[in-house]
């Protein structure tokens, strides 16, 4: 029986220092003190649980997903609020990574992806994700999506952003439609 392994694969030793690397790197003090209390390590097994079904749910490995506070939410809990979760999945192939952050009507089931805002370059959530058909859709230039409602939160776009609720002017009752932010065309869908 051979021991040799091709050149470029690593074992589970390997994989586990080169995730705890990146851990480091991306959250030293979470990841240094999550062993000191109780309450640290229920937030870093909780962050693991939700690397886990994320990884699944789009079909990465587990190695590629890292959560860590996010700087811009918070969650409001029993005992006041605490950070909220941001999700970056890193693509080893290519180098690209996606941003996530909880979408708080189903939680630990469906995610909100980061994106630049088409309008003033902020990023904002632009699509709901609970699994790959979802973030292809999102992706597919032939896509009949509208932007989801989180998008158009003022507060995440910059002043005059033309893709903020603000600057959307409608008449009353009158149905709209609206122009895919992937294609540019016109929307199937009218809502009221």
């Amino acid at each position: 029986m051979s021991t040799n392994r091709p050149a470029g694969l690593i074992g589970l030793a390997g994989r586990a220092v080169r995730v705890a690397r990146a851990h480091r790197a991306a959250d030293r003090d979470g990841f240094l003190c999550r062993n000191n209390s109780a309450e640290q390590w229920n937030r870093w097994a909780r962050r693991a649980r939700v690397t886990r079904t994320i990884a699944g749910a789009l079909q990465v490995h587990v190695d590629s997903v890292i959560v860590t506070d996010d700087p811009q939410r918070e969650y409001r809990t029993r005992d006041g609020t605490v950070p909220g979760d941001l999700i970056t999945i890193t693509e080893h192939l290519t180098g690209r990574l996606w941003r996530f952050i909880p979408d708080n009507t189903t939680p630990g089931t469906a995610w909100l992806l980061l994106a630049p805002c088409p309008g003033c370059g902020a990023e904002i959530p632009l699509a709901h994700v609970a699994g790959l058909a979802d973030l292809g859709d999102h992706l597919d230039p032939g896509s009949d999506l509208a932007p989801i409602a989180e998008a158009r939160d003022d507060s995440l776009h910059a002043p005059g952003c033309t893709f903020a609720s603000s600057s959307i002017e409608e008449a009353p009752g009158a149905p709209r439609s609206t122009r895919s932010p992937h294609t540019g065309e016109e929307e199937h869908r009218v809502t009221t």
